[in-house]
């Protein structure tokens, strides 16, 4: 069994800081912070290059969720946030293909309502590894070693960031984690969860 953590990635809901800075828009009515209509208001926010993108989260979760590798039930997906929240992706969901109708309901899962498929926690990406039992991680970046996709298999566990610019923020201490490249250069999160997945199921 293979564990795919989309980390750090950019889907949360509008903090609160700047809630009031946004004006009501006819087009985008969505609790879920993101750049292409919030871009004014999230010049106040922290880290605001790597927030607001939840297409990453959409996207990426499309391509893993309709791999061979978890219909047939060989992975296990996990959403990792930026303000440390992790949503248990169950392989049977079926998300969305239209991008408003998934931030409806990312939204409901964010602020707790349930889902029977998709379970919501506070927990760190750390806390989420040692949780899962994590042995061999492989934290996909473009500043790793490039690998040849047959020696993918050797990892039970990928990271792969869930957001625009810059690198997956960890902790390693414990952890046995290996940064390894695709390609020689950067990747959309979506491509590379798309290679992870048909490298392990058809190798």
């Amino acid at each position: 069994m293979y564990n795919i953590i989309l980390a750090n990635s950019a889907l949360e809901l509008i903090p609160k800081e700047i809630k009031n800075k946004i004006k009501p828009s006819k087009v985008y009515k969505y609790d879920i912070l993101d750049a292409n209509y919030h871009y004014k208001a999230m010049k106040f926010l922290k880290d605001r290059e790597r927030r607001g993108r939840p297409d990453i989260v959409h996207v990426s979760l499309l391509t893993i969720l309709d791999s061979p590798l978890n219909h047939e039930r060989m992975l296990n997906t996990y959403v990792h946030t930026y303000d440390n929240k992790v949503l248990y992706i169950d392989p049977k969901t079926r998300l969305p293909r239209n991008y408003f109708r998934f931030l409806g309901v990312m939204e409901k899962v964010l602020k707790g309502y349930k889902n029977p498929l998709i379970k919501l926690e506070k927990k760190t990406l750390e806390e989420l590894l040692f949780d899962i039992n994590a042995k061999n991680i492989a934290l996909l970046t473009k500043k790793g070693k490039v690998i040849n996709i047959n020696d993918m298999k050797r990892y039970d566990t990928f990271l792969i960031g869930g957001f625009p610019y810059g690198e997956i923020r960890i902790n390693e201490e414990g952890l046995n984690i290996d940064k390894i490249s695709l390609y020689n250069k950067g990747l959309m999160a979506w491509t590379v969860c798309g290679i992870v997945c048909y490298s392990l199921y058809f190798k």
